[in-house]
């Protein structure tokens, strides 16, 4: 992730500012907003001025679009003439003057190692932008409104629900440039083994994965160390892998390269590095990204078997001794990831320990059809223990609702350990799906990390189709959907 800084200089002529009747004392109060242009796509800017408490202007909020988090004022000053604001450290540079209406601040911004032209405008009312960006997934003509509880609830609506994994994928894809757990690193785990049903994945994710590859994994043999992106190395071969598997019917070169990479980052106990563990359940514990590599091996075709015996061999056995030991698990949900990836990969639990996982995936389903991801772990257990505090300090603590990424996963992992897909207790679940999905064609599932983004409800919308689709619920005629309108 990126995080973007600037430094706003305005050198303003407060004498002809009055001379013209234009911009006064009073008229800073608001929202200015403008855009400027990165790689093709318009980043648009709202700055908001207010009065503080000792009668002093100050900015009550400096958003850019697509950063996770507001810009950190380090400081703002009205110097006679000079207008002057500090975020994010100081970095980069905007000098501008105000127009004779005081309507408009005009300049030039150099930022990023780019120079550009950028006009921020006062807005008022209805015309100004919602602040701060409130969206999830937005490029060109597609935007998904951040997730939230308050979402109304619509009868079910596969259509949507494809709409939404396709286009989120796409929109992260071109706006961040990088391979994510939580939003194409899902689909490429996921979205191939739908193929039958909705027909291939978008070639475009297979290209952008083989590309991170070759541009940033794919390095000198010498430079390789056991931390060098490990978690973007296992996505990248899981997806290629399980595309081989359910889209080619066929090992590609690609593939190959691939898993090998991951193994060559593998650590010694048999896991991989994760960079920036805080992010559970995904992105935070290296058992469960083992999981994901465990998939890549079962699900690359005829690949395993030809590595017998040589250096890969030996690691693939020391991934399996790794899952099998079961060591700091995020409580049972690690477990679930267990199963799903057991059932790709022949060998790697027997039948008991298969069917204890069931049996653990089914005691945690709840009285309404439905599973829950907090009831799978205690708070401190997610990932590194730092997100205890916030999950401590739910109001749902002693009963969290059901959720869409939860019930999915526990459908998905039961139904591949050949639960019925006509069996009661997978039916309740089906019939918690179906009443569950929201207006934007997304089930909700509140974060564990931070109540912003709601990125999990990605997976939460990703795993409930694929687990619908496995009980037969998906219609035939959702080949090929996906359309390019705003989900608001």
């Amino acid at each position: 992730m990126r995080r973007y800084a600037f430094v706003f200089s305005l050198r303003l002529s407060a004498l002809a500012m009055v001379a013209v009747g234009g911009l006064h004392a009073q008229d800073w109060a608001g929202n200015w907003q403008g855009s400027f242009r990165e790689n093709g796509e318009e980043r648009r800017i709202v700055l908001q001025i207010a009065k503080g408490d000792a009668g002093a202007w100050k900015v009550a909020g400096c958003f850019i679009e697509f950063l996770h988090d507001p810009a950190k004022v380090d400081s703002f000053a009205l110097n006679g003439d000079s207008v002057q604001l500090k975020v994010n450290e100081g970095k980069g540079m905007f000098g501008g003057a105000v127009a004779a209406d005081g309507g408009a601040i005009s300049g030039t911004w150099e930022w990023d190692g780019l120079t550009g032209p950028l006009v921020l405008r006062r807005a008022g009312g209805l015309a100004a932008w919602k602040v701060p960006f409130d969206y999830q997934y937005h490029m060109k003509d597609v935007t998904y409104l951040r997730p939230t509880r308050e979402e109304a609830r619509i009868g079910f609506t596969p259509k949507l629900a494809v709409d939404y994994m396709e286009q989120g994928a796409l929109a992260w894809t071109g706006d961040w440039k990088c391979v994510a757990c939580h939003t194409n690193g899902s689909y490429m785990v996921v979205r191939p083994l739908m193929t039958e049903r909705l027909g291939p994945p978008q070639k475009a994710f297979r290209d952008f994965f083989v590309g991170t590859l070759n541009e940033e994994l794919a390095t000198d043999e010498k430079e390789l160390k056991p931390e060098y992106d490990s978690t973007q190395a296992v996505y990248v071969a899981a997806g290629l892998a399980i595309w081989d598997a359910h889209v080619t019917h066929k090992l590609s070169a690609d593939t190959a390269e691939a898993l090998g990479m991951m193994f060559r980052v593998q650590r010694a106990d048999g896991d991989w590095t994760i960079s920036d563990d805080n992010n559970p359940p995904l992105e935070s514990n290296r058992y469960q990204l083992a999981t994901v590599a465990a998939r890549a091996v079962g699900n690359a075709p005829e690949w395993e078997a030809a590595q017998r015996g040589t250096p890969v061999g030996a690691k693939i056995e020391l991934l399996k001794s790794y899952l099998q030991a079961e060591r700091k698990l995020q409580g049972d949900y690690d477990r679930v990831d267990l199963l799903w990836a057991a059932e790709e990969w022949p060998g790697l639990l027997d039948e008991g320990q298969k069917q204890a996982l069931v049996a653990m995936i089914l005691k945690h389903q709840q009285a309404d059809g439905g599973w829950s991801i907090r009831t799978f772990a205690k708070p401190e257990e997610w990932g590194k223990g730092n997100r205890a505090e916030k999950l401590r300090g739910e109001p749902e603590l002693a009963n969290p609702p059901s959720d869409g990424h939860m019930t999915g996963l526990a459908l998905i992992a039961l139904r591949k350990a050949g639960v019925a897909a006509s069996d009661t207790r997978v039916q309740r679940g089906v019939a918690w799906l179906k009443a569950n999905q929201r207006a934007s064609g997304r089930w909700y599932t509140r974060s564990l990390n931070r109540d912003g983004w709601q990125f999990i409800t990605y997976s939460g919308t990703v795993y409930p189709l694929l687990a619908l689709e496995m009980c037969g619920k998906l219609p035939a005629d959702l080949a090929g959907s996906k359309t390019a309108v705003a989900r608001r």
